[in-house]
């Protein structure tokens, strides 16, 4: 597959750690940002209509990859003017996480009321730690192995999201250990660009997915307008089934750059311990100022 024009040397084979330049882009290839969220995710207040106009105004394509929700990645199906891969993202009962894209939003809607709405649960917040509210509130009450074999039951493709993240949700240990490489298996993808992550934690997940052979995936993980389609896939498909055979057949670039200002920010900062109230209201502060500022940038 013949790269695109790179700024900076980082060409790492299929990945390219580098902002993403649609226009360039657009002339060869097929552009998805692959991870984003909408309002249905319970820590996000994106509203999916604001997240078409700008996929449509840059001309790239989504997958509306919602927390354990799949409304918002339906509905989007049905428009035309962006083309939107049916996706969720599940987190398992072990709290770690796990991106399903689906050939058909049939498929992804028979697969979340029959297998993920029925089990979706609060869990207890603990008090003394406030990302306990922020990302591990909402989780399917099964373990990873159940939802992976349910998800086969359908034309799909998982893929392993922000493997080095936060140790609790650390994935790469998860699937490292003896008991669970079967099941490491039968997984196809991991994400090596996550605009949320740092660009170290990315490096990470691409060396782990080039040494185990699997297929590589990149979205912004994007929670507010401005940070979606700063990590895009780049396909020469032009459908969802063929940007899914092409992800498969490892056929595709994965071109993105890590955000300043980014959801990873806002979570390390709500990881705190604040036993004060005082703390808590610096910590929303703090939060509307960074929102605050990506949207500026979006909209200059």
């Amino acid at each position: 597959m013949k790269r695109p024009k790179l700024k900076r040397k980082t060409n790492y084979g299929n990945v390219i750690f580098e902002k993403p330049d649609y226009d360039e882009l657009r002339k060869e290839y097929t552009i998805l940002d692959m991870h984003t969220h909408s309002e249905r995710s319970h820590d996000c207040q994106t509203h999916l209509k604001d997240m078409l106009k700008k996929a449509a105004k840059f001309g790239f394509g989504l997958a509306v990859t919602d927390h354990v929700r799949a409304e918002n990645s339906i509905r989007a199906c049905k428009q035309k003017k962006v083309l939107v891969v049916p996706g969720i993202e599940v987190n398992s009962i072990e709290n770690k996480e796990l991106l399903i894209y689906f050939y058909s939003a049939k498929d992804l809607q028979e697969f979340y009321e029959k297998y993920i709405k029925p089990y979706v649960t609060i869990k207890k917040e603990d008090k003394r730690k406030i990302i306990t509210k922020r990302l591990q509130i909402v989780i399917v009450k099964k373990k990873m192995q159940q939802i992976l074999e349910e998800s086969e039951k359908y034309s799909c493709l998982q893929s392993i999201p922000h493997p080095y993240t936060l140790p609790t949700r650390r994935s790469h240990i998860f699937y490292s250990r003896k008991k669970r490489r079967e099941l490491f298996k039968d997984i196809e993808g991991i994400e090596v660009i996550n605009a949320s992550m740092t660009r170290h934690i990315n490096k990470q997940a691409m060396r782990w997915a080039k040494k185990s052979g699997k297929s590589i995936t990149g979205g912004s993980d994007g929670h507010t307008l401005a940070e979606i389609g700063s990590a895009v896939v780049a396909t020469h498909a032009t459908t969802v089934e063929g940007v899914l055979e092409s992800i498969r057949k490892r056929k595709n670039l994965v071109i993105g750059h890590e955000l300043k200002y980014s959801q990873s920010l806002r979570d390390y900062i709500a990881s705190q311990r604040y036993k004060k109230k005082e703390g808590i209201q610096k910590i929303l502060h703090l939060e509307k100022e960074v929102h605050e500022k990506l949207l500026k940038e979006f909209f200059k």
